[in-house]
């Protein structure tokens, strides 16, 4: 009788071992990654920018800064410069100097165009959101059009920074340094 219970103790423990260990290919990211939902760093980025489609429909956690937007038929289209996802102090959002410029990505937000979009330029934010692929749009004006990673927010955390690089450029400074609001698509 002890035998038994002692074996079954064992098989107990093993059991709830293995249920607790996360198997090969059951991360977030990638089959291939131990990387989560939330992208916060260059190599994870570029992972999946380029292979978009090995990630459809999955949610994903980014941040970045607003380039511009457009309203279309399919809702709001922002290009947004991309930034490392902050691993703390979430309240002030992610920083500008920590990207190297060079990576953008495309939202499609379908909502109320709210006040903050309308100083676009240089605000930042976190996004939660779905792949839903790549979608091709111009990064600069002179440049070739570019595939770009295309997600689809559910919801936008956004700090009215209004941080423009381009000093000349006119910014609406009716908000004061770091308000935020979260929007959500509807």
């Amino acid at each position: 009788m002890r035998k038994g219970i002692i074996v079954l103790g064992i098989l107990g423990l093993v059991g709830l071992q293995m249920g607790c260990t996360t198997l090969p290919g059951s991360d977030l990211l990638s089959s291939k990654s131990n990387w989560t939902k939330t992208v916060t760093t260059n190599q994870q980025f570029d992972e999946l920018a380029e292979n978009s489609s090995n990630f459809l429909s999955q949610e994903k956690k980014l941040a970045g800064a607003v380039v511009s937007i457009d309203q279309t038929d399919e809702g709001y289209i922002i290009l947004a410069e991309w930034l490392p996802y902050p691993k703390t102090e979430l309240e002030e959002g992610p920083k500008i100097g920590q990207s190297d410029m060079s990576r953008h990505f495309l939202i499609r937000f379908i909502g109320k165009r709210e006040k903050e979009f309308y100083t676009t330029r240089g605000n930042i934010f976190l996004l939660e959101g779905t792949v839903e692929g790549t979608k091709k749009a111009l990064v600069n004006v002179f440049g070739p059009r570019k595939d770009l990673l295309y997600v689809k927010a559910k919801c936008i955390r956004i700090w009215e920074t209004g941080q423009d690089r381009d000093p000349s450029s006119q910014l609406d400074n009716q908000y004061p340094p770091r308000r935020n609001r979260t929007l959500c698509s509807d």
